[in-house]
């Protein structure tokens, strides 16, 4: 009985060491190879895309068989479970990624739902992947570091800056397939120069705090934002939303285009927010205290406090 009892503790201690490497389950975690080189797939024993060098960091989207799908160099794909152990790396290159929602995705400080919101990111935002901590991908854009869950997060059709040495011939035979990295977090077309240069030079300030009275970098105020965005670009706008409202062209919803001013309150004499329009039907604002110039949707209570758009250029 007590070489039973004893052979049972060795063998729950050996697969707690194991389940300590590897965690076995679906939440993603980061991992390294541990053979002198490792196919990375297409499929499970498909073509190879790449291969991995002895001790690349990958992130482990899915181990629910033998064949894990990993995230390795801006690349998805396929690799045999059995050659990889875990690691306590948080930072290390993964290459670029798209964000894929449908409006808009929170970019916080930290790994959790609870965290500070840093921006939001747009469909489509390019951003590069920089580790793994607590099941979320830790992203930089911008120069700005913060986190964006998986579940928002596609290396598919992105092309990586972060090219493996030991990389196979057919690698770069699907160059054309991919995309370029976007300059902006909003992404939009036909906008003339001068709409553009608006958008641009707002989006550079997405992050900065919400401060009562604000009109400089260091935070903003709702009105002091767009005035300051526009000051720096097309011209100068008055300072307060009231004003800014009385001083431009009226433009209905529907006729809303980007770098058009957006106003809200509880009617046309009471104006008491404004954002910059970026097109399909979002806005970029500094909202109030506690958050930070974000990207929001034109829709909701917005929507519903909506009082019309204003024009500043007219072209």
């Amino acid at each position: 009985m007590k070489l039973t009892k004893k052979f049972f503790r060795i063998a729950v201690t050996g697969m707690l060491a194991v389940s300590m490497l590897l965690p076995n389950s679906l939440a993603m975690y980061q991992a390294k190879v541990k053979a002198d080189a490792l196919y990375l797939r297409e499929s499970p024993g498909g073509e190879v895309i790449t291969t991995l060098s002895q001790d690349t960091v990958v992130a482990v989207l899915n181990n629910s068989n033998s064949w894990y799908k990993v995230v390795a160099n801006g690349k998805e794909g396929y690799v045999s479970g059995e050659y990889l152990t875990g690691t306590t790396a948080t930072d290390f290159s993964l290459g670029k990624a798209k964000v894929v929602c449908d409006t808009t995705v929170n970019f916080r400080s930290q790994p959790s739902t609870s965290s500070s919101v840093l921006a939001s990111f747009r469909n489509g935002t390019i951003v590069d992947v920089t580790g793994v901590q607590s099941n979320w991908f830790k992203v930089t854009y911008s120069g700005k570091t913060g986190y964006v869950h998986p579940d928002y997060i596609s290396f598919s059709g992105v092309q990586s800056t972060n090219t493996n040495a030991d990389s196979s011939a057919s690698n770069t035979a699907n160059t054309s397939e991919t995309i370029a990295p976007s300059t902006t977090v909003v992404s939009y077309t036909g906008t003339s120069e001068k709409r553009a240069e608006v958008l641009d030079y707002a989006a550079q300030f997405l992050g900065i705090p919400y401060v009562y009275g604000g009109s400089t970098p260091s935070g903003f105020d709702c009105s002091g934002f767009t005035s300051y965005v526009f000051a720096n670009t097309v011209g100068s706008i008055p300072r307060v939303a009231q004003s800014q409202f009385d001083a431009t062209t009226r433009v209905a919803l529907e006729e809303l285009e980007p770098g058009d001013l957006v106003f809200f309150g509880s009617s046309a004499s009471s104006i008491s927010h404004v954002g910059i329009y970026v097109g399909d039907d979002t806005f970029i604002h500094s909202p109030h205290t506690g958050e930070v110039v974000k990207y929001e949707p034109l829709s909701g209570n917005y929507l519903t406090r909506f009082q019309g758009g204003g024009r500043v250029i007219i072209d």
